[in-house]
């Protein structure tokens, strides 16, 4: 039904027409919010893997300059193609601007996120009474991490939205052998924007054929979708890297026979369990354990745990383990917590005292979210690097050669967990990088640009010592204040911009 299809209109006569409008406006006005303010990268895949690839073909980058992932062959080239349409495109306009051209990458990514949980609520809206659609829609976009994930423009961002885009046609259930082929499509590029979402892919295939017993034919009309994305996307690939290549044999040969990963570290099996409990803040991670059992012991048969057992189970087996590795799911949680409220609240008599206690853990939840969605929509990525690298190159830019002092292996443009690779995109021509000694420290030279880490606490006592003030810091300080609450970053890794001539901008 026509109603059914659509989130904004009609939701219930209770909710009007023009407060859905003011959500949907607040919807996009937050999602601007963090693409503008959300400059940089939270993780060095996400820079060094995409847009650093895509300056391959760009003309800023050669080989050399690329991280040991492009020898290997183990990248796919989709998302760094992806990325140098939306360059070349912009070039035409006279947009050459690294800041800008990065910032385009996150507003496509945000249109995307907006269009994609739009319509995966449309279709699982029928699973949830209508009391609760309003609830729904304001947990899709307002859980306080949403925003800042929902708009990077990361491979495991684009690979969930487009997973989350396959699970709503499925739960459609029109019998249509287009329908089918675009699921298999949108399988394809969920996989190869992110090889590991296989495994969710493979959970969903099996609810295909053991719950909803979809035909042999519905089935291999998906596999016919996704063989056309990953021939595809292998042409891409055979060309971004000069010769045949298969991509994802490669990533799972180094990866898992060789086990390279695990030199970036290990954890238990465990890992993810706690990450799940406290990354979001321990209440909410709580909550949402607790939403997963539930519906494991009511509806175990329900397609979003036949997509995220697996990938979970899976990953949790893995020795190397990352949080963003769980990001291609976050998008299922806001179902999650409703649906499993939903089946708990129905199946209690008594429910005046059940229903005072979820009142009382959901103001609780509010409060937490609030100050944590203030804080994520205003904060840069990362450690704020790019952030204070924008502020740098927007006033003193200009000035001839800009030198900046920094500690060894301790620079704003060099990625120290990317084998200290530059950060090529950001660097203009006029950089001249110097390293700081025990000399410069004690005896500075006047009227510098120097870059020290908030936990560089010795050398900073000695700078400030010597005349050196704080201008300015990559993140903005009452976000590190919050942070001491949520724990996003680590306040010791943010970098600070000193000089002698400006006294530290207070945010």
């Amino acid at each position: 039904m026509q109603k059914d299809r659509c989130v904004i209109k009609d939701i219930n006569s209770k909710y009007p027409l023009n407060i859905n409008r003011f959500v949907l406006i607040l919807i996009i006005i937050l999602y601007l919010f963090s693409t503008i303010n959300s400059n940089g990268f939270h993780h060095p895949d996400e820079h060094f893997q995409l847009i650093e690839f895509a300056g391959l073909k760009a003309g800023w980058n050669t080989g050399d300059d690329l991280a040991w992932e492009y020898d290997a062959q183990i990248r796919p080239a989709l998302q760094p193609y992806l990325a140098l349409g939306v360059f070349k495109l912009a070039g035409l306009f006279g947009i050459k601007d690294p800041f800008i051209l990065a910032t385009l990458l996150r507003g496509l990514t945000a249109v995307f996120s907006i269009l994609s949980v739009l319509f995966f609520i449309s279709c699982f809206k029928p699973s949830i009474k209508n009391r609760y659609h309003p609830v729904l829609i304001v947990l899709s976009f307002f859980i306080w991490f949403f925003p800042s994930i929902n708009v990077r423009f990361s491979s495991e961002t684009w690979s969930g939205l487009c997973l989350l885009i396959s699970v709503g046609l499925v739960e459609l259930n029109r019998q249509s052998k287009l329908r089918y082929f675009i699921i298999g499509v949108l399988f394809g590029l969920s996989f190869e924007f992110r090889f590991q979402t296989a495994l969710a892919i493979a959970g969903i295939i099996l609810w295909l054929i053991c719950i909803r017993k979809n035909s042999f034919r519905e089935i291999l009309y998906i596999f016919w979708g996704s063989i056309l994305i990953v021939a595809l996307c292998t042409a891409l690939d055979s060309l971004f890297y000069g010769q045949f290549v298969f991509t994802p044999y490669n990533y799972f040969r180094v990866n898992i026979i060789e086990n390279v990963s695990s030199h970036y570290g290990t954890a238990p099996w465990y890992a993810y369990i706690t990450s799940i409990l406290i990354a979001p803040n321990f209440l909410i991670g709580a909550v949402i354990l607790l939403s997963f059992t539930i519906l494991l012991v009511y509806d175990y048969k329900n397609i979003i745990l036949w997509a995220i057992i697996p990938f979970i189970v899976f990953h949790s087996v893995i020795p190397h383990k990352e949080l963003r590795f769980l990001f291609p799911l976050i998008n299922f949680v806001p179902f999650l917590l409703v649906y499993a409220y939903q089946q708990t609240i129905d199946r209690i008599k008594k429910k005046n005292f059940l229903e005072i206690f979820f009142n009382s853990v959901l103001l609780a939840m509010l409060c937490i979210n609030l100050g944590g969605l203030a804080m994520m929509l205003f904060k840069p990525a990362g450690n704020g690097s790019v952030n204070l690298i924008h502020y740098i190159s927007r006033k003193y830019g200009d000035t001839g050669s800009l030198a900046i002092y920094s500690l060894k292996n301790n620079n704003l443009y060099i990625s120290s967990n990317s084998e200290g690779l530059n950060a090529n995109f950001y660097i203009p021509d006029n950089l001249i990088l110097k390293d700081i000694t025990t000399e410069f420290l004690t005896n500075p030279e006047p009227n510098q640009l120097v870059v020290l880490s908030k936990g560089h606490y010795t050398e900073r006592a000695l700078l400030e010592k010597n005349g050196y003030k704080m201008e300015k810091p990559g993140i903005p300080a009452w976000i590190m204040e919050l942070n001491k609450f949520y724990g996003v970053f680590n306040e010791a890794a943010v970098p600070i911009l000193y000089t002698q001539e400006n006294d530290y901008e207070r945010d």
